[in-house]
């Protein structure tokens, strides 16, 4: 299993994605899953898209966050989504991207890709 970490930072009234994990000829990816905490819950919506193809959106009131018990007190939810399972293929030459689409009080997503190199 292989990671890549991301980070979004979120604006107001805007959807804002991330770099991406790309898929190659040479590196085919499988994306398993993504773990994933938002800096606070404010009912902006967590997307994830193949190229142009939405297969993610989930509202940030179902994930975890560290804000509401402070950085130095933080521990998991055992109620809220810490790993979104995702099992996709990523076809060569495309990426799948996180992003966080925001309303007028804007958070910030930060996790990691969970994924392998297909054959």
């Amino acid at each position: 299993m292989l990671y890549k970490s991301f980070t979004v930072e979120g604006i107001e009234n805007k959807t804002v994605f991330d770099s991406g994990l790309i898929s190659s000829i040479d590196e085919p990816k499988r994306l398993r899953a993504v773990i994933i905490s938002v800096s606070e819950w404010q009912t902006n919506v967590l997307e994830g898209w193949i190229e142009t193809n939405r297969i993610l959106e989930i509202v940030d009131l179902v994930l975890n966050t560290q804000h509401e018990y402070g950085a130095a007190n933080a521990y998991p939810s055992t109620t809220k989504l810490l790993r979104i399972p995702i099992e996709e293929n990523i076809p060569p030459g495309m990426i799948f991207k996180i992003a966080i689409r925001c309303g007028t009080n804007a958070s910030n997503i930060y996790g990691a890709y969970e994924y392998e190199i297909t054959t």
